[in-house]
Formats: structure tokens, C-alpha cells, sequence
């Protein structure tokens, strides 16, 4: 059984409930990817997952419209 992981990443670019909704519907598609929580907010978006492959968020994130600006420290 894998091991879940968190994972914070800073995304510019949501500013309403739809963006928030849009960016956790398709993050969680991704394989390995378990829960999403976007807030437009802090522009931070947290990830639960046994498989978490930045380069994939990142390139959904951005196909989506978004600014990924990495994870959090």
C-alpha cells in the first residue's frame, strides 16, 4: 500500500468559487491524486495523493488557465 503524501503549490490566477471548483474537479482526475482544496484566498491549493507529480499539476494548471508558481516551503 503507498503512503499518502501532502503537498501545498501557490496558483495565481482563481478568483471566484468556479475557479476553485475547476482547478480541484480536474487536479483530481490525475492519477494517485486523492483530494483537492483550492483557495482563491491564499492562492494555495493543498493535495493529498500516494503519487504527486508536479510537473503534471503543473501542466494542468496551466492548460486550465492559472499560474502554478510551485510548491510551498
Amino acid at each position: 500500500m503507498a503512503l499518502e503524501t501532502f503537498q501545498t503549490i501557490n496558483v495565481e490566477g482563481m478568483t471566484c468559487p468556479h475557479c476553485e471548483a475547476n482547478v480541484s474537479r480536474n487536479l483530481t482526475k490525475l492519477e494517485g491524486i486523492d483530494e483537492v482544496v483550492a483557495d482563491r484566498n491564499t492562492a494555495q491549493v493543498k493535495i493529498v495523493g500516494t503519487k504527486i507529480n508536479l510537473d503534471e499539476i503543473a501542466r494542468v494548471i496551466t492548460e486550465l488557465g492559472y499560474q502554478f508558481k510551485g510548491s510551498v516551503e
